[in-house]
């Protein structure tokens, strides 16, 4: 009985430590909306310097066509394109949430100070 006990509780000790990591783990990987999947700096710096200069190599190689290059170059820039146009978005999104944030915090210490005035003059 000592032993099945001495088992248990080093069982919930166990997942008491390991629980902390686990839920960490998932609620990032679940807590990323559509608007979180923006692309990087790095991806978009990729598809503007790299990816073209890649597409060159295979076009002065003869492994594609140059409809192709022009075809796949066009999409790269779309791609680009729409990638910097959610950033931006993205950067709107956040700095009119910021916005409203400042607003409501000025909005907040204005209700305090008016109420610190009318504190101070009804004990007069």
């Amino acid at each position: 009985m000592a032993s099945f006990v001495g088992i248990l509780l080093g069982v919930i000790i166990v997942i008491v430590l390991v629980y902390p990591f686990v839920g960490r783990r998932r609620a990032i990987s679940d807590g990323v909306g559509p608007v979180e999947r923006v692309a990087s700096a790095d991806t978009l710096r990729h598809l503007l310097y790299q990816e073209p200069v890649t597409l060159r190599n295979e076009i002065e190689s003869g492994n594609i066509t140059g409809d192709e290059y022009e075809e796949q170059l066009a999409e790269l820039r779309e791609r680009a394109a729409r990638l910097m146009r959610d950033r931006a978005e993205r950067r709107t999104q956040l700095l009119q949430a910021e916005l409203a944030l400042e607003r409501e915090v000025q909005r907040i210490r204005q209700v305090r100070v008016a109420g610190d005035v009318r504190d101070d003059e009804g004990e007069r």
